[in-house]
């Protein structure tokens, strides 16, 4: 009898011992499932306030500032008849003035410009672009930009948008001349970022020209993204899109701006169209910068 009163009480232990079991196991699951709720909450709210708090703003360059000549420029051909090489560094109409020979009525000028290539390095140009303002008294002769070929030993128009020249449309106004170097560009530029600009007439001609120079000078194209952090995290930018009517390129980028600092970054492999266009950066976050051209 007492064996089996033993037995009994052993059987209602063990069914205690079991609800207790399973007391505590709900206890722990139910603490886990609050522990995950609430880290989840945390992690969103703290998500939710950062992206909140990034706040990134962008402005795109496509082109570097323009370089100067830097000194006189020598005369192949022709005159100075009035003014200075110092006349030419802006587009202001204070002029330099030239004149073609007498015989057989050319001119041949060149001078010297540098690309600054510790603001612009050499290996995130995309090409070069030149421009002169000039105003010619004959509107029936054309005028060539060329450059010197470093790798030729040769001045030459090679690689440039346009080798036909430009004739002046007016004796009185001003004339806007512009090329650009798309391709073979680094040929034209030195490991200095010197060049060698010149500009010249197409041939012996009946009339004598005078040209006036206002302006005649050099820039690299480029893609700098920069960025001014006024956020209270670092932002991470993941992407890059460049937007035109027709196209829509996204690329990649991995770039990290800290918090209240201003930061750029080159990228020789995006392309920026001319004309109007948009920029929109995202970050890691989801946020996007804009910048509109045009």
């Amino acid at each position: 009898m007492r064996t089996i009163m033993l037995l009994h009480k052993l059987r209602k232990n063990k069914r205690g011992f079991s609800t207790v079991i399973a007391v505590v196991l709900s206890l722990v699951i139910l603490v886990v499932v609050v522990a995950n709720v609430v880290l989840w909450d945390y992690t969103m709210n703290q998500y939710d306030w950062e992206k909140l708090h990034e706040g990134l703003s962008l402005t795109v360059t496509a082109r570097s500032t323009w370089f100067i000549v830097q000194s006189e420029y020598r005369i192949n051909n022709g005159s100075i008849t009035g003014g200075s090489y110092l006349d030419t560094q802006a587009d202001d109409e204070i002029y330099e003035t030239f004149r073609e020979t007498a015989a057989p009525r050319v001119l041949d000028i060149n001078g010297t410009f540098f690309i600054d290539l510790a603001k612009y390095p050499l290996t995130y140009i995309q090409g070069i672009e030149i421009l002169i303002k000039f105003q010619a008294t004959d509107t029936s002769e054309a005028w060539f930009l060329k450059a010197y070929n470093w790798t030729a030993n040769t001045y030459s128009n090679s690689g440039f948008n346009s080798t036909t020249g430009y004739t002046p449309t007016t004796t009185t106004g001003w004339d806007y001349y512009q090329v650009s170097i798309t391709n073979r560009w680094t040929s034209y530029v030195k490991s200095d970022g010197k060049m060698f600009i010149k500009f010249h007439d197409a041939g012996a001609d009946p009339t004598r020209t005078t040209v006036r120079i206002d302006f005649l000078a050099v820039r690299a194209t480029i893609a700098l993204f920069s960025f001014k952090n006024n956020g209270q995290v670092t932002s991470h930018v993941t992407s890059v899109w460049v937007i035109t009517s027709t196209i829509h390129s996204r690329y990649d980028v991995d770039f990290f701006i800290n918090s209240g600092t201003a930061a750029s970054f080159f990228s020789p492999n995006i392309n920026l169209p001319k004309g109007s266009y948009l920029v929109k950066t995202i970050t890691e976050r989801g946020n996007v910068a804009v910048y509109s051209v045009g």
